[in-house]
């Protein structure tokens, strides 16, 4: 899907409100109808140009163009936490030339990148305002450098605004700096755009100007049906040092705008500014907290195998049945004692045992692993042979070591002393009496495993492999297409109810990807059977089940061997762009990709795609690389001109695991686009650990620009270590890795991102190194943003396939990274017991 395209879908699909708030009757107030509480917001790009101290959602994410002359404002603005704001803008200044210089960029106009950031200091409340700070142009040129503190009230359908502002916010210079009678460095500015980098701006200096804003909502307007605000505020910048070439000075110091939502995701404004400038704005937005899609096809679960309802499989018609007690030899001390004597006999104790009426009562813990559960029933037995003849039913508990309930049976008397068995209500367990030897077991396995796999198969369950023990199942789930992969593991379950004997209780799925074991998820075959008669909500079922750490395979497992060798494909129109540069402002292809997998074991796999021209406008790249440093990505235009078709990727990769939490992949080939050749990886992670720690080391060569098989004459060694850390709160992800670069620099790279409800990624990365500002060259450093996008959130089929954008405002040489398709992290992070109790509602979807 071409990321234009995709956006587009992101704008308007995510925010769809469920189904649920709707056939609930929640309509939104009328206050949050308008999502932008007020368009001067995000940097100025609104209908206004100050700010107030209003957030967004948390989660809003929009988009949107500003045209206000000379100026044209592309914008993405996303409210990364309930407290932080952040916005990249992108203006083209369209009287001001690209370059002073005749030959280099001719006929462009100038295009400034830059970063805003606002902070809330206080929440409003019936007495207190909303406080922000705000940093204007935080991370570009410094020509639009600003800093302020707002505050802003609401009171009935007005909201009031003021503030002081710094910088281009300060120009009109009300008052003096307060701070320079401590020290002269804040009596002027200095900085901008002479700033290395646009981030050594002298914050909060020079003069302070006063700015304000009020707005009016008109709620419910007569015969547009919609609310409309009206924004009246001051400006605080005079324009005498803006960028621009045209004289700006304003006629009047006032702005007047209104704004419209017709639709929950998109704003229209119009205003009025300088007395002299119409100005247009179009916004569009998206909720990445709501992942919600109508359209998405899961299919239908499994069903559910309960069973038998004439007792278990396995026990013999003709075993001996013991004589039934009278009630002459009931004694209740004997009777406690012969099933405390059957219980530590199988290693249980018996925390309760009473008989009340016609019910005799026992809860157990402890017992063999793996045995535990048939051996409850068998102390059951012993205790219906110890009660009164009048007693009718037997319980049974197995609790857990915390005294938890884990499994409770209720069984017939009658039906204990004829076979041990227990009725259909019990959904018993079977245990068999007759000796068997190890190699009737192992046949006894992969029997059961064949008919397992002939089940996955039906139901499109993908298992790897099966292994057996006592009363616990462990199934290794494959590449199911689900990204709840719980939902996957409860799939799994399902089909194993369809096809293990009685006496398998745990039902232990193993997850990970590339055939990782990385978290093993327990649950019981009772609560599975009971939540499909709705018995019981997954909810209800959580902690009695397990979260646990996944130990590799065993060598007894059984291969599904029908899945090996497997084999995947795809193709689909992309498209790839560069916007900004010297040469055009955008730079752009249309190309179909097509991208293929085979799986010759669940640890291997050899995968590549290949790209095939449609269109592009190539032609316009004529600039040469002036980097001072091996030209490991500025020669982007050399690869990006040669070649009607190329190869992106073609590489074999190895995964395994050495114990439990260490991981380990090996990996050669076209490693990507511009490089090839070998390397290796290990990760540690526990599952219940919020820390990760990675080692990577690879030799690589750089390929020819024609994107095949040859290559160029540079090759370098390039790795790094790795600490990676989940935060405890709003679902981020920090990392630093350090170590040598493609470019044979070395340094270190920071990156902090934050995962939404709606699984979408947002997050933000630098790279510092020993390279210096002037041989890095325009940037200073390499920085940039992300977006991670699943999938699933427009398409009608599950899918755990995402979509990837990285923007850099510069792409140089420093700091460039290897863009390995294979690193563990991705394959490892997700599988925590964070994420499961997360996705926890979909375990049987």
């Amino acid at each position: 899907m071409a990321a234009n395209v995709l956006l587009v879908a992101i704008l308007t699909n995510v925010s769809v409100e469920p189904a649920a708030a709707q056939q609930a009757g929640e309509q939104p107030k009328p206050w949050e109808k308008i999502v932008l509480p007020n368009v001067s917001d995000y940097g100025g790009i609104g209908a206004v140009q100050t700010p107030t101290a209003r957030f967004g959602k948390d989660g809003q994410f929009l988009a949107g163009i500003s045209i206000v002359s000379p100026y044209h404002r592309y914008f993405i603005n996303l409210q990364a936490l309930p407290w932080l704001e952040g916005t990249f803008r992108y203006t083209r200044i369209t009287d001001r030339a690209y370059s002073p210089v005749d030959g280099f960029a001719d006929g462009q106009d100038y295009k400034d990148r830059s970063v805003d950031l606002k902070v809330r200091l206080s929440q409003e409340s019936e007495s207190w305002p909303e406080i922000a700070v705000g940093f204007r142009d935080l991370g570009g040129t410094g020509l639009f450098g600003a800093e302020y503190f707002v505050a802003s009230k609401r009171i009935g359908d007005f909201d009031l605004s003021g503030g002081l502002g710094f910088g281009a916010m300060g120009t009109r210079a009300h008052l003096d700096n307060p701070l320079g009678v401590f020290f002269d460095r804040f009596d002027n500015r200095v900085g901008g755009a002479d700033a290395p980098g646009g981030v050594g701006t002298a914050f909060f200096t020079g003069p302070i100007a006063l700015f304000g804003s009020v707005s009016y909502l008109w709620r419910d307007v007569p015969l547009l049906g919609d609310d409309l605000r009206f924004i009246v505020e001051y400006d605080p910048n005079n324009y005498a040092n803006d960028p621009a070439t045209s004289d700006l000075d304003p006629k009047i110091p006032l702005n007047f705008g209104i704004t419209w939502q017709p639709a929950s995701w998109v704003q229209l404004a119009a205003g009025f500014e300088r007395g002299t400038t119409a100005m247009a704005r179009v916004s569009l937005f998206a909720d990445f907290n709501n992942g919600f899609n109508p359209l998405l096809d899961k299919g239908v679960p499994p069903e559910v195998a309960l069973r038998g309802r004439q007792g278990p499989e396995g026990v013999p018609a003709d075993r001996p049945v013991d004589p039934a007690p009278t009630a002459a030899v009931w004694l209740p001390e004997l009777a406690e004692a012969s099933v405390r004597a059957a219980a530590a006999d199988r290693q249980m104790v018996v925390q309760r045992f009473d008989v009340v009426n016609d019910r005799a009562s026992v809860d157990l813990t402890g017992g063999l692993p793996g045995h535990d559960m048939a051996d409850a029933l068998d102390v059951a037995a012993v205790a219906a042979r110890a009660v009164p003849a009048d007693v009718v039913t037997v319980e049974v508990r197995l609790l857990s070591a915390a005294g938890r309930p884990l499994v409770t049976w209720t069984a017939s008397r009658s039906e204990l002393l004829r076979n041990g068995a227990v009725q259909a209500d019990a959904r018993p367990v079977d245990r068999p009496y007759a000796a068997t030897t190890p190699q009737q077991e192992s046949a006894e396995t992969e029997a059961l495993a064949r008919r397992l796999f002939a089940a996955a198969e039906e139901n499109d369950v993908v298992i790897d492999r099966m292994e057996l023990q006592g009363d616990t199942v462990r199934l290794f789930i494959g590449n199911m297409p689900f990204r709840n992969f719980v939902t996957s593991a409860g799939r799994a379950a399902r089909v194993a109810t369809q096809v293990m004997p009685p006496r398998v209780e745990r039902l232990t799925m193993v997850l990970g990807d590339d055939g990782l074991p990385v978290l093993e998820l327990t649950v019981l075959r009772t609560h599975i059977e009971r939540l499909s008669e709705d018995e019981a909500t997954p909810e209800e079922i959580w902690h009695q089940s397990t979260v646990a750490q996944a130990a590799p395979p065993r060598d007894d497992a059984v291969l599904n061997q029908s899945q090996y060798p497997g084999f995947d494909w795809s193709i689909a129109p992309r498209t790839r762009q560069q916007i900004g540069g010297p040469d055009a402002f955008l730079i752009y292809q249309l190309y179909m990709r097509a991208q293929a997998s085979i799986r010759p074991s669940p640890n291997t796999e050899i995968d590549g795609y290949a790209g095939l021209n449609i269109t592009n406008n190539y032609d316009d790249l004529t600039l040469e690389s002036d980097s001072q440093l091996p030209h490991v990505r500025s020669a982007i235009k050399d690869y990006l001109k040669e070649g009607e078709a190329w190869i992106g990727r073609l590489q074999g990769a190895y995964y395994t695991s050495f114990a439990p939490g260490l991981y380990a992949t090996a990996y050669a080939g076209l490693l990507e686009e511009m490089f090839g050749g070998v390397g290796g990886e290990m990760l540690y992670k526990e599952v219940g650990s919020p820390w990760a720690y990675g080692i990577d080391v690879n030799w690589v060569k750089q390929r020819d620009y024609d994107g095949m098989f040859s290559f160029l004459d540079y090759s370098t060694v390039t790795g790094h270590v790795g600490v990676y850390y989940e935060l405890p709160f709003w679902n981020l992800n920090g990392s630093v890795r350090a170590g040598r670069y493609l470019a044979k620099d070395w340094g270190a790279t920071f990156e902090l991102s934050r995962e939404f409800d709606s699984g979408i990624r947002a997050g933000v990365f630098a790279t510092v190194t020993d390279v210096s500002a002037a041989e890095f060259g325009e940037g200073s450093f390499d920085k940039g943003f992300f977006l991670s996008i699943p999938l699933d959130i427009y398409s009608t089929r599950p899918t755990k396939t995402r979509f990837g954008l990285t923007y850099r405002p510069v792409t140089r040489d420093g700091g460039a990274q290897l863009n390995r398709s294979s690193a563990l992290i991705g394959r490892v992070g997700g599988y925590d017991a964070e994420n499961t109790s997360r996705y926890w509602p979909g375990l049987m979807d």
